[in-house]
């Protein structure tokens, strides 16, 4: 099958509502998207020659895609795993999770006290209880009904979370945070 046939066959799999949904819940993709576009129309313009422009669209189509499908992978892997993660999985207080808990899959409830859609393509969440608060960077975009002061179940791994730099630092200066794999509204 051709490039093109392939190419045409993955947009036709992801309808306009997913797309803007992608734009919203990615900003550091949009932005990316938004920014080669217009360095290519720049670049055509200055050059006055459209085969820049029509060699580039391939690279942009990429640039809308590949983070889609990564998007839609991450999706369909929390998908597979937050039901095993709910049979298996009681509640524990935030506070109680420590650093030797690093690589244990736990289940947490609590406020949502704040989102983040920053550089990464991944939310950041704050999560908040009676115990205390945690962070965790979500493989999947949250679900659309949930927002800051919502009470949430929070499913995922233990990681470390460094003090000054996030996902690397200095050794010894790390906390425990969650690497969640899906958040559900109570």
């Amino acid at each position: 099958m051709c490039q093109w046939c392939i190419t045409m066959h993955i947009v036709k799999k992801f309808n306009l509502k997913s797309i803007i949904r992608h734009a919203k819940t990615m900003p550091s993709a949009m932005l990316s998207l938004i920014l080669w576009s217009a360095i290519t129309i720049w670049a055509t313009i200055i050059s006055k020659n459209i085969w820049v422009f029509l060699c580039a669209i391939p690279f942009i189509i990429a640039l809308t895609l590949i983070p889609l499908k990564i998007s839609k992978m991450n999706n369909d892997i929390s998908q597979e795993l937050l039901p095993k993660y709910e049979k298996v999985l009681s509640t524990i207080k935030i506070g109680d999770i420590t650093k030797n808990m690093l690589n244990q899959k736990v289940k947490v409830e609590g406020t949502v006290e704040k989102i983040i859609y920053g550089i990464s393509p991944k939310p950041t969440v704050k999560i908040k209880d009676e115990t205390g608060e945690i962070t965790s960077l979500l493989i999947v975009p949250l679900p659309e009904n949930i927002k800051k002061g919502d009470r949430v179940a929070l499913y995922g791994v233990v990681s470390k979370h460094y003090k000054y730099f996030g996902f690397m630092g200095i050794p010894k200066l790390w906390e425990p945070k969650i690497f969640g794999i899906g958040v559900i509204k109570l």
